[in-house]
């Protein structure tokens, strides 16, 4: 009965695959013709190096070792929480600007245009009442400038705030693959096939 592979489940995929292709090599074919073997000498070669994966994982332990290590790292940053100090950066002066100033602009605004208004219905105030008036839409215009500018604002800073995130995620990313690939290949070419066409070459033990 195979051994089960000490190796991560998300591995041994990788591992059955590029033992299905150094099978198939023309080195390890030509070993097996030369000893007369067919298809039952696969067969073997395919059991034996699952029995014995510790050695050949061996020879690509270094490559194994930077692609396990970059995958931990990636999960540990898809479990941390959401950078916080780049949350109060984008609701610093951007969010006063864009919400507080503009409530209280506008407020003060609907509090001069009423007042302004109830003003100029007395005779003797109508200057007066004029003034507040265009006091009270000077102010609605500030709490839409502030509104617009603000809310402009903190999209910018939003978007400049995940940009160096997902720019990270995805070096990371682009270096887990290539680690993955570099492992692969080197388990194939120093690892599989090397130990293949050795014990093609020993013959099927009596």
């Amino acid at each position: 009965m195979d051994r089960p592979l000490r190796l991560p489940q998300q591995d041994r995929a990788d591992f059955e695959t590029e033992l299905g292709r150094a099978l198939a090599t023309p080195q390890v074919r030509a070993a097996l013709r030369d000893g007369g073997e067919d298809a039952r000498g696969v067969e073997r070669l395919r059991r034996t190096a699952r029995e014995n994966a510790e050695y050949v994982l061996a020879a690509a332990a270094p490559e194994y070792e930077r692609y396990a290590a970059l995958r931990a790292d990636a999960d540990s940053v898809a479990r941390l929480p959401v950078d916080a100090p780049a949350r109060e950066r984008v609701s610093g002066w951007w969010g006063v600007l864009g919400v507080i100033v503009p409530i209280t602009a506008a407020a003060a605004a609907a509090a001069l245009l009423l007042l302004g208004y109830l003003l100029g219905l007395a005779e003797d105030m109508e200057v007066l009442g004029k003034a507040v008036v265009t006091a009270g839409w000077v102010a609605a215009a500030v709490a839409a400038v502030c509104l617009l500018v603000g809310g402009l604002g903190l999209l910018g800073a939003a978007a400049r705030a995940e940009r160096p995130v997902e720019t990270e995620a995805a070096q990371g990313l682009g270096e887990l693959v290539e680690a993955r690939a570099a492992w692969r290949s080197a388990l194939a070419e120093r690892g599989l096939v090397p130990y293949l066409v050795a014990q093609a070459n020993a013959g099927p033990r009596v």
